[in-house]
């Protein structure tokens, strides 16, 4: 799965609105449509996950007329190098770790989904064989991880422990960040949206590292709360609530909304190809993409 760049550049372009691109980074993506160089290296390792955002991510859809991917398959194939992603490819046993091998020697972009446990010295999570040996997420991370030209932790899982972290937390579930001391950029969420996670690797591309906040989140994305965002923002001001689930129109606050309190451009991006997001669905935000989510305000308020 060697792909020359330029199809998955041209798609940035024709979707950097979207995607949330600056005008420095479509600039330097128009540059380099003009070379031939291959593009680096996806190593996709899964931990301590339910694999939503996987999941998530193979729900993207695309328009073919824009020039771009019209679903994941045709993403990870046509436009990116992906190496190993296990929820994804067909490879599998020693063809599987062979290309996940090879690749590790080159410049590669680690995308790491779930926590990492550390329990029992991690095997309380192994995630693929070599020479016989069971390898734990533990030992991939810490292997990888400082060989790679960048670090993203895709979902809340990866970027702060998210639900396998919560107490009593007993596999010892931590970030890559904390395990490895190396700094990640973190893209929340639970699960994680399809054009954070290719937004941010376009950014990449262009050998620009997305403005951060103090979490570790790109800007583009995380710099507003929902309720901001939110067409409901009104009924909030005039504190018209919701007093059950499911009342349209109505502000979700007393029924433990987050929204005031999360940051994520979900109102205005949208779900499933811009269709909805939750309290579109009147139902309340649970802030999954903070870092102590999952949190017992939904729960009490």
């Amino acid at each position: 799965m060697h792909i020359n760049r330029r199809q998955f550049l041209k798609y940035c372009i024709a979707s950097a609105s979207a995607l949330g691109l600056g005008a420095s980074v479509v600039n330097k993506l128009e540059e380099a449509v003009a070379g031939d160089s291959s593009l680096p290296t996806i190593i996709w390792l899964e931990g301590s996950s339910c694999s939503g955002c996987s999941v998530s991510l193979a729900n993207l859809i695309g328009d073919s007329e824009d020039g771009g991917p019209t679903d994941v398959a045709d993403l990870l194939i046509n436009y990116l190098n992906t190496a190993f992603a296990k929820t994804f490819m067909s490879a599998t046993g020693d063809l599987a770790v062979s290309n996940l091998q090879e690749a590790s020697r080159g410049d590669f972009i680690l995308v790491t989904e779930g926590g990492v446990p550390t329990a029992f010295d991690g095997h309380v999570c192994t995630i693929y064989s070599e020479n016989g040996q069971d390898v734990t997420m533990q030992q991939a991370i810490t292997e990888l991880a400082p060989q790679a030209a960048a670090v993203i932790s895709v979902g809340t899982c990866a970027s702060f422990g998210g639900i396998p972290a919560a107490e009593p937390n007993p596999a010892g579930v931590v970030t890559v960040q904390e395990l490895t001391g190396i700094n990640t950029i973190n893209i929340p969420g639970c699960p994680v949206h399809p054009d954070w996670l290719t937004g941010t690797i376009a950014s990449l591309l262009c050998g620009e590292v997305p403005d951060t906040d103090e979490y570790g989140r790109p800007m583009a994305f995380f710099s507003r709360t929902i309720c901001s965002q939110c067409p409901r923002k009104p009924m909030f001001d005039q504190q018209r609530y919701a007093t059950a689930i499911g009342q349209e129109g109505r502000c979700m606050y007393l029924m433990g909304c987050n929204g005031p309190t999360t940051f994520a451009d979900c109102p205005t991006r949208g779900w499933n190809n811009g269709m909805n997001y939750c309290p579109g669905t009147n139902a309340p935000c649970i802030g999954c993409v903070e870092s102590d989510f999952p949190k017992n305000q939904l729960l009490f308020r």
